[in-house]
């Protein structure tokens, strides 16, 4: 029997997990839809100031934080908990990501230990903004899925 997969297709202010159980008729189904609609907010629209530079330690002065910067992070930790859900109770299987940049490497930085054992591919490409048959259709043609 082949084991289920999942899939995440992401940017910093959507996430949708998608699944293909092998067992089950329907296919692939959109398990989940996450947004995140700060982290397109600029500063000031978000109601916050640029933290600007900041004192750390001996190297001086320590990066600036944007905040939609920091929305972005929050958002990868919210998707990283929801995936951790959705995959964590399978029997074997993979995950797929495909997220824009750089969401993509925050989102993986952010799985736990075990979650992440289950990413069998990453690909830093931004599909959210297809419909789930044509998601459906690039994914079999494109990636083999």
């Amino acid at each position: 029997m082949d084991k289920p997969i999942w899939v995440i297709v992401a940017n910093g202010s959507m996430a949708r997990l998608l699944e293909r159980n092998p067992a089950k008729p329907e296919g692939w189904v959109e398990k989940e839809c996450l947004t995140h609609p700060q982290s397109r907010l600029h500063g000031a629209e978000a109601g916050q100031e640029p933290s600007g530079h900041s004192i750390a330690g001996r190297s001086g002065l320590a990066p600036r934080s944007e905040p939609h910067d920091h929305e972005r992070r929050k958002f990868a930790q919210q998707v990283a908990h929801a995936v951790k859900g959705a995959v964590g109770g399978g029997q074997g299987g993979a995950l797929v990501v495909f997220a824009s940049n750089p969401f993509l490497g925050e989102l993986l930085d952010h799985l736990d230990d075990t979650t992440r054992k289950w990413v069998s591919a990453s690909h830093p490409l931004d599909l959210t903004g297809l419909g789930l048959a044509e998601l459906i259709q690039r994914m079999h043609g494109e990636f083999g899925l």
